[in-house]
Order: structure tokens, then C-alpha cells, then sequence
């Protein structure tokens, strides 16, 4: 008989009616607060603008009032259904972002608006959305923050708990994204370091979701050159492109929360538009279709659609198992799927 310490498989529990209501609700006051109050904060200067920092004056300001509305977004959708679903609250910010930017026009009336002014204008714009992208993530990763506080306030954290229990809130507890941030969720929220996901693997985690999300990214785009900017086209590869790279990366190597995943949409936002910014312009295009398909993508919908991709991936692919024969520093491995892949 082997000695070997056995894994206890946590059965996801069918969500009821009443479950259901309470996700859907809080998706829909993500949307609804972006929409409305966000639109105010975002709203470009020019009414056929697109909702983008470069769009209208005080851009930093318009990031400052998105982040704190992110937070607040976050902290009623986690109050609403954090007990249920592992980052709701994130993932109703980010579907808010994407919704408030739809509003506005796509990439291409920065693009005509930039044609006639230098010939270098889409590697200066390449540079500008890189930055604007950085300030995205930090609107995504303060409602990270702000899921991981209500949670710790309103329902304790992971270390408050019996370590036997297996029910749906224990397990939605150990997969939050702010439990996982080395040293810094230890001092906020009290989480121990082996029950985060250990440093080597969530690097190593981030940085195959890059590889692989560029890498689909130039798949999927590849038939889009000559066609016109759209706001479906833009979502469907940033989504699928991001969906990809992280459930390879889940397989590849597991780990015990999303927020790896989500670090991995900037850094694919932000060297894909360093990439944009370095390469040669391709001569003859008309001025309205970039020579990287980089720059059909808005920062914010890189940011906002990416995220909520990865969080929809990692909830598809992590199957949790029984926190009380996990064996410390076991690097955060999430466990394989019964009949496993």
C-alpha cells in the first residue's frame, strides 16, 4: 500500500436559483455602474470619440475616478455573490470596463485623427497606449484589491476557518486573487505562504500565458489586415487569445488563484504594444488600418475583456482539492480533473 498522501477532490456544487440570480446581478451592476456613472468619468471630448485617456483632457484624472469606480464596482459584487464565485468582484469590473468602452469608437479615430500629423505617428500612438494600458491594470488590480478586503471583512479569511471544511466558501476563500500576492496578502489579510502559490510558479505561470496569448494573438488576427476596425473583431481575439494562453498555462503549470493569469493580460498589452512601437510601419496601408494589429485594440479593452477572459478560464480549468490534505509548499499546484487531462 503506497504511503503517499491522498487528494481529496472538492465536487462543485450545482449553483441554485438563487446562486444564479446573485452572479447574474452582480454582472449586471458591474455593467451598470461603468455604463452610467462611468460614462460621466470616461465620456471622450469628442462625442464620436473612443473612451481612451488620450481621448479627453485630464486623462489621469478619468483613470484616478475609473479605479475608484472599479473598487466600488468589486465591493458590491463581492458582497452580492463573493461566497459563491472566486473574484466576482473583479470579474464585474472588467466586464464593466469592456462595456463602457463600447460606447465609444474603436482605435481607428486615433488612427485618422494621427494620419496627417508625422509619419511616425502609430509608433508615438504604440507608445502612448502602452502606458495607458499600465494604468488599466492598476484600475483591474485595485478591484482585486478591494474583492480581497470585503471578503476578509465581511466573511474571514482562510486562516479564521476550519481547515476540514470543503463547502463552496471555504474553497472560493483559497482561490481569491488578493490571497495570492506573496508577502504583501501575508501582511494585509494574514494569509500563510504556503497557502498561496509559490513565486517560481506563478512567474513561470504569467509567462506562458504571454507566450501562448501572443502567439494566438498573431493566429487570429492574421486575416484581419485589410479589413476595418470593429469592436466584435477586437473582443473575440483579445478574449480568445487570453482564454488560450491561460488554460495552457493551468496545465501546465497550476496555481492556486487568477491573479497570475491577470498580471499575464497586461504584460501581453504591454509588449505587444512595445512591438507595435519598434517594428517598421507597413507602407500602402490605408490610414485607418494599422500596420500592427496591436493597435486595433483599445488599452481598455485589452485590459478589461483580457481579464475577464483569464478569470473565465481559470474558473473553467482549476478543480480545487480538500485544503486539509494539501501538502504544504506544494507550490500551489492545483489537483487534475477526475478522468484527467
Amino acid at each position: 500500500m503506497s504511503d503517499a498522501p491522498s487528494t481529496i477532490m472538492v465536487e462543485r456544487p450545482q449553483p441554485g436559483l438563487l446562486d444564479r440570480a446573485a452572479t447574474t446581478a452582480s454582472w449586471v451592476l458591474g455593467g451598470a455602474l461603468f455604463l452610467t456613472v462611468g460614462w460621466f468619468a470616461m465620456e471622450p471630448d469628442d462625442p464620436l470619440g473612443p473612451v481612451s485617456a488620450y481621448a479627453r483632457q485630464g486623462g489621469l484624472m478619468m483613470l484616478i475616478q475609473a479605479a475608484a469606480l472599479s473598487g466600488v464596482a468589486a465591493g458590491l459584487a463581492t458582497l452580492i455573490a463573493g461566497r459563491r464565485v472566486a473574484d466576482i468582484g473583479t470579474f464585474a469590473a472588467s466586464l464593466g470596463l469592456a462595456a463602457v468602452s463600447l460606447r465609444g469608437a474603436t482605435a481607428e479615430y486615433l488612427l485618422l485623427r494621427g494620419a496627417d500629423l508625422s509619419e511616425t505617428y502609430e509608433h508615438s500612438l504604440a507608445w502612448r497606449f502602452a502606458i495607458e494600458a499600465v494604468g488599466w491594470l492598476l484600475v483591474v488590480l485595485v478591484a482585486v484589491g478591494v474583492s480581497a478586503l470585503v471578503m476578509r471583512w465581511c466573511f474571514g479569511s482562510m486562516e479564521t476557518r476550519d481547515p476540514n471544511r470543503t463547502d463552496a466558501s471555504s474553497t472560493v476563500v483559497r482561490m481569491l486573487a488578493g490571497f495570492d500576492v506573496p508577502r504583501i496578502s501575508a501582511r494585509c489579510f494574514g494569509v500563510s505562504g504556503e497557502r498561496q502559490t509559490a513565486s517560481t510558479d506563478g512567474v513561470h505561470h504569467t509567462l506562458i500565458t504571454t507566450g501562448v496569448g501572443l502567439a494566438a494573438m498573431a493566429v487570429l488576427s492574421a486575416g484581419l489586415r485589410w479589413r476595418s476596425i470593429q469592436d466584435g473583431q477586437v473582443c473575440f481575439v483579445v478574449a480568445a487569445a487570453v482564454f488560450i494562453g491561460t488554460y495552457a498555462a493551468c496545465r501546465m503549470v497550476p496555481v492556486r488563484s487568477a491573479l497570475w493569469s491577470i498580471l499575464a493580460v497586461g504584460l501581453i498589452a504591454l509588449v505587444g504594444y512595445l512591438w507595435a512601437a519598434l517594428r517598421p510601419e507597413v507602407t500602402g496601408l490605408p490610414p485607418n488600418i494599422p500596420s500592427s494589429h496591436f493597435l486595433r485594440i483599445l488599452p481598455i479593452q485589452f485590459i478589461g475583456v483580457g481579464t475577464a477572459a483569464a478569470l473565465i478560464a481559470f474558473w473553467y480549468v482549476f478543480v480545487p482539492d480538500s485544503e486539509a490534505d494539501s501538502e504544504p509548499g506544494d507550490g500551489g499546484r492545483a489537483p487534475e480533473r477526475k478522468g484527467g487531462v
